[in-house]
């Protein structure tokens, strides 16, 4: 099976793939992927004129490593390469990210709320697919792949409340150092 059909059929027959990914292992098309969506992604966020940058870098390597750390701890025995590839695949969902904020800007001329759902609507595609994925590496349930998968977000969002709230407090501490 050629790297492309992998692609195609990653959409169509997602058990079969996982399993010729966990046998081939093909990181370059992992990380093909990966670009291919990342650049999908920055299009569609110009179009829609709303470039952040941060959402889309080195992170995706670190996301693979923090899921397979935490499905493999709970119990579940698959590979961190073969999800490497699985997640990147999963990344292509944002290539329909283009067409849609495309379509949304011609439609909604003056509504940036339909690009904003078009944009959520992609981001959720992608975060089922990951799922998906992590059900299939890993051969475990869907409730366990959801709850896996939203670990690192959920850890990422403390971790930006506790960053925020010292340095709320630290400014607070130097204004009240400051006044006499």
């Amino acid at each position: 099976m050629s790297d492309l059909e992998l692609v195609f059929d990653y959409f169509e027959d997602h058990v079969r793939v996982a399993a010729q990914v966990n046998e081939r292992r093909p990181i370059f098309l992992g990380l093909f992927c990966y670009v291919l969506g990342g650049v999908s992604l920055y299009v569609a966020q110009a179009l829609a004129q709303r470039l952040y940058v941060l959402p889309y870098s080195w992170s995706f390597c670190a996301l693979a490593a923090a899921l397979h750390l935490i499905v493999e701890m709970g119990g579940a025995a698959g590979s961190a390469a073969s999800l490497f590839v699985l997640l990147g695949m999963a990344e292509l969902s944002w290539s329909l990210a283009v067409p849609l904020v495309l379509l949304a800007r011609l439609f909604f001329r003056e509504s940036s709320l339909a690009v904003t759902v078009a944009l959520l609507a992609v981001a959720f595609w992608s975060l089922t697919l990951k799922a998906r994925s992590l059900r299939d590496n890993y051969h475990i349930g869907l409730g366990r792949a959801w709850l896996s998968l939203g670990l690192p977000y959920f850890a990422a969002a403390v971790l930006a409340v506790l960053a925020f709230s010292l340095a709320l407090i630290g400014l607070i501490v130097k204004f009240m150092q400051a006044v006499p």
